[in-house]
């Protein structure tokens, strides 16, 4: 039979009681270490155990069937075990460690991730001074060293059915199914100057170094949504038909796929609804962490983007339309204090899009950079992003309201902002109101304004509101003020409405 190497579970697993768990090197410990030796057909010689101890005790027991049982009451974990027989006329030498009592296997995979964990390191010096080798630390690596082979021998146990077989702490039945298949196929050679060659049947031999070859490392970014951090976007790492990892987006936008192998991978983003610019990336794995350039996403069928103003803010109230060639339907989007635009909901097709705002203070039409911008809608790009820059300045308004009585700050008060004309009318339309809350601390903010002539509302139940006395004495009030060059400031006080009245209440 052929010997091999085949796929590892997680760190955690060998801490379980399947292969030990709970407690650390020089703890005594109880009860017994089992196992299976085998390598594609079970291994007929004497199985060898030894502990931790700094003068360590071995204990030895033969096997006809593989199967073997050692009590560790009192000795001093964790364990080395070996090996020494024969399976259909080829000899094995194998090696296996077991962190705490429970099961610990021995087969070709157990030798390499021990190989691995002990960096190339002749493992019989280690077997025959445990302690003095370094048998805990490598007990301590075993955890990693199964990730890290995993990772590298994807494709290969992946073909064999058997990526999250624990080759240690795992059932093991020698019955030409499994694992046990895959080592009457594919066989592993760890030799004592620190490699492996590998060889699945019908395959060219493949040779690693034990200390270098099979170390992992993690590929990452980030993912945004018109500039700000979108979560819960699905990120897969794979190389052609096999999954090396995925992770889906944080709160701020960030993923992180650890333990991928070394090698050339497609790195390909997915959320339901969405689409992304750069639907796939290339992530080459050497010697160190991968970072992949930002993944931008978009909601499917939109146009979407930023009109800036000529002081670099972004300008609020843009109307920008969006009509499709060969009809007479527009559908429109309003652009936030910041600027930004998202058109919704478009069929495929090629589109006119066009901004426009009146600059009130002037009033005269905004001019843009573009009159409109063409975009096309289709099954090979569901979205477009397409910004303006508008010739007018924009501003901020901010301030804060706080209680008559007390000074204290007032949250959740809805503040809206309208737009007036030079003659003093109120626009009530979309791209004329602005709407906020303050915050915990009583602050609201508006940003992207131009200058003109605004008027202030304050809502919040069974409070009314005034301008502080610091405003009011300018000459300004809260339904009459401009914002004319520079930012402003305007700070309110509220109280209880039942205070104008003695304390009661009016319908």
């Amino acid at each position: 039979m052929r010997n091999s190497v085949v796929a590892i579970l997680l760190a955690a697993l060998l801490l379980l009681p399947g292969c030990g768990g709970g407690g650390g090197a020089g703890t005594p410990t109880a009860d017994t270490v089992s196992g299976v030796a085998a390598a594609g057909l079970v291994i007929t010689g004497n199985v060898y155990l030894k502990d931790s101890a700094a003068t360590p005790r071995e204990l030895v027991k033969a096997t006809a069937d593989g199967a073997f049982s050692f009590d560790v009451t009192g000795l001093t974990k964790p364990f080395m075990l070996k090996v020494v027989g024969s399976a259909n006329g080829t000899a094995y030498t194998l090696y296996s460690v077991a962190t705490d009592k429970g099961s610990a296997n021995i087969n070709p995979m157990s030798n390499l991730v021990v190989a691995t964990a002990a960096a190339g390191a002749d493992l019989s010096g280690i077997y025959a001074a445990p302690a003095q080798s370094g048998l805990p630390g490598i007990a301590s690596a075993l955890g990693q060293s199964l990730l890290d082979v995993q990772a590298t021998l994807k494709p290969m146990l992946q073909k064999y059915g058997v990526t999250t077989v624990d080759p240690i702490g795992g059932s093991y039945k020698a019955d030409g199914t499994g694992l046990d298949h895959m080592l009457d196929l594919v066989s592993i050679e760890v030799s004592p100057s620190g490699s492996v060659t590998i060889t699945d049947s019908g395959s060219a031999p493949i040779t690693k170094d034990l200390a270098t070859g099979f170390a992992t490392h993690s590929v990452s970014g980030t993912v945004t949504l018109d500039g700000v951090p979108f979560a819960g976007v699905t990120v897969t790492v794979a190389q052609e038909s096999v999954v090396y990892g995925s992770a889906v987006s944080g709160a701020d936008g960030s993923y992180l796929v650890d333990n991928v192998a070394q090698g050339s991978y497609t790195v390909t983003p997915v959320k339901s609804g969405y689409s992304f610019d750069r639907a796939s990336s290339t992530a080459v794995v050497a010697t160190a962490d991968c970072q992949i350039p930002v993944f931008i996403s978009s909601r499917p069928f939109t146009i979407s983007g930023t009109v800036s103003s000529s002081n670099g803010r972004g300008v609020a109230g843009v109307t920008v339309s969006a009509q499709r060639e060969g009809t007479a339907t527009v559908v429109q989007g309003i652009t936030d204090g910041s600027g930004r635009y998202v058109i919704a909901g478009l069929p495929n097709g090629n589109y006119t899009v066009t901004p426009s705002r009146t600059d009130v203070a002037n009033s005269s039409q905004v001019v843009f950079d573009a009159a409109a911008k063409g975009a096309t809608i289709g099954d090979a790009g569901n979205w477009a992003k397409l910004d303006f820059a508008a010739d007018l300045a924009t501003f901020t308004l901010s301030g804060n309201v706080l209680t008559l009585s007390g000074g204290s700050a007032m949250p959740g008060v809805l503040v809206t902002l309208y737009t007036k004309t030079n003659s003093g009318v109120l626009l009530t339309t979309s791209d004329a109101t602005f709407n906020t809350s303050t915050d915990a601390s009583g602050n609201y903010s508006f940003s992207g304004i131009p200058s003109g002539y605004y008027a202030l509302k304050l809502t919040r139940s069974g409070y009314g509101f005034a301008l502080q006395e610091a405003y009011a004495t300018h000459g300004v009030t809260d339904d009459n003020f401009s914002i004319d060059g520079a930012s402003l400031t305007l700070g309110f006080t509220g109280r209880p409405v039942s205070d104008a009245n003695g304390g009661i209440t009016l319908p």
